[in-house]
């Protein structure tokens, strides 16, 4: 049975099995998580924990528009490089995205340094504070681990991916222990968290060092003829997948800011407590999600159609009835779960949570549909999707946030969730009905 697991070449055996990988990354991640949540809410209480937050936020949204995400470009044509057994094309594709993502994270501690003074006169942040928030944000945004988890993803290395993610929550945890029982404050815990984000960088980047490019077997890789892509391309895919990237931290993240900017930092605490509890469950969805795209990538590249669309509707079945038992456990146990992790005082977060939990579970739900597009060379579906979510998100905000407060914010993340996945749903179906020839080495029509 265990070698059976082991050697299968079935598409969504092959994808449960690397997504053991990152499982177990993530459930480590998820359990340490809980730990130095409570000490973080605990710490500094329900505005303190807020305005901490608001930081992290403001932070990944900098990430998100400056900084790009060049994974997906790498296992994209990386995959067929590989496949071909074309090394010196896979480290110089590599190289280029390394640079790409580095000149990205240049240009994100400038927008931070210019924009730091308007936040520490909106919350009186003294001089340690913002120190450690330039400090957190530099550390951030120059530590390359886009590309390495590529590179890992590409050669079928998700033990390795997987070691790198589970670094952060260990190192969060720690250093959120000492601070507990020595002395915690907001600029302590900056710096653990930058910490956190070093350590990982280093480690990721250890991995692909460690060990030279891996060759995936298959019949069909010595008739693969592999031609590089066109710079138009090339730039297409990375712009497209960025742009869905930057449109999901924004729904993410930025609404948490707005609620820190407009209602205060104690609902913004709160919110972004249910938050974070929810996006727990949107780890369980990366976790399959990513290496669904790999096998995907892989599928098309060597023209297995059939194939890509039978672990195309298994994959989304497997997903759809997950969200459903997650959420009635989140249902049944939410109120337990908030009053465990933050105290009684934090209850008040627990109607958010089902609205935002909801919202999570759909797009668990539907978790293979952006992958799909992105490996059949639809990224920019993808991207019209969560751009239209978007939209939909920020004129609902307007309406509903200033007499609704949280709860009316809560309400927009659900019904913008919503829109998504039926638009990912839509574009999916008819892309996997509609493929017919290969599209790995140029994905933009």
């Amino acid at each position: 049975m265990l070698s059976r697991w082991t050697t299968s070449e079935d598409s969504l055996v092959r994808v449960f099995r690397n997504s053991s990988w990152l499982f177990s990354a993530k459930g480590v991640g998820a359990i340490l998580s809980i730990f130095y949540l409570a000490i973080l809410t605990r710490s500094l209480g329900v505005s303190g924990f807020g305005e901490f937050m608001v930081i992290v936020g403001a932070i990944q949204v900098l990430t998100a528009v400056l900084k790009l995400q060049t994974w997906q470009a790498v296992v994209q044509y990386g995959v067929p490089y590989l496949l071909a057994g074309q090394h010196q094309a896979f480290r110089k594709l590599s190289a280029q995205n390394f640079w790409i993502e580095l000149i990205g994270g240049l240009a994100a501690c400038g927008a931070l340094w210019l924009m730091l003074p308007f936040g520490a006169a909106e919350f009186g942040w003294s001089e340690p504070v913002e120190q450690a928030v330039m400090g957190y944000g530099v550390i951030v945004f120059l530590s390359v681990r886009s590309t390495p988890t590529g590179i890992l993803r590409a050669q079928d290395r998700f033990g390795g991916n997987a070691l790198g993610d589970a670094i952060i929550p260990i190192v969060r945890f720690v250093g959120a222990l000492i601070l507990f029982v020595t002395l915690p404050s907001m600029t302590g815990f900056l710096i653990v968290w930058g910490l956190s984000e070093f350590v990982s960088f280093m480690v990721m980047w250890l991995m692909v060092w460690r060990r030279h490019e891996s060759v995936h077997p298959h019949p069909d890789s010595l008739a693969l003829s592999v031609t590089p892509p066109s710079r138009k391309d090339f730039l297409a895919f990375l712009l497209f997948t960025n742009l869905a990237y930057l449109v999901s931290v924004i729904r993410e993240r930025l609404v948490v800011v707005i609620v820190g900017f407009f209602v205060g930092p104690a609902a913004a605490g709160l919110f972004r407590l249910a938050d974070q509890i929810a996006n727990s469950l949107n780890r369980l969805a990366e976790v399959f999600a990513r290496p669904l795209f790999a096998e995907l990538s892989r599928l098309f590249a060597i023209g297995q159609w059939r194939e890509s669309r039978a672990l195309f509707w298994r994959s989304l079945r497997v997903s759809a009835i997950s969200g459903g038992l997650l959420f009635i456990g989140l249902l049944l146990l939410g109120r337990n779960i908030i009053s465990l992790i933050s105290g009684p005082e934090y209850l008040a977060a627990y109607p958010l949570l089902l609205l935002l939990g909801a919202a999570t579970i759909i797009s668990l739900a539907g978790l293979g549909l952006e992958p799909l597009l992105q490996a059949a060379g639809r990224a920019q579906n993808a991207l019209g999707a969560r751009v239209a979510g978007l939209i939909a998100l920020g004129g609902l905000l307007a309406v509903f946030l200033p007499g609704f407060g949280t709860i009316g914010a809560a309400w927009v993340m659900l019904i913008s969730a919503i829109l998504t996945t039926l638009i990912l749903f839509f574009s999916s179906r008819a892309a996997i009905r509609h493929t017919r020839r290969p599209v790995a080495p140029s994905p933009i029509p």
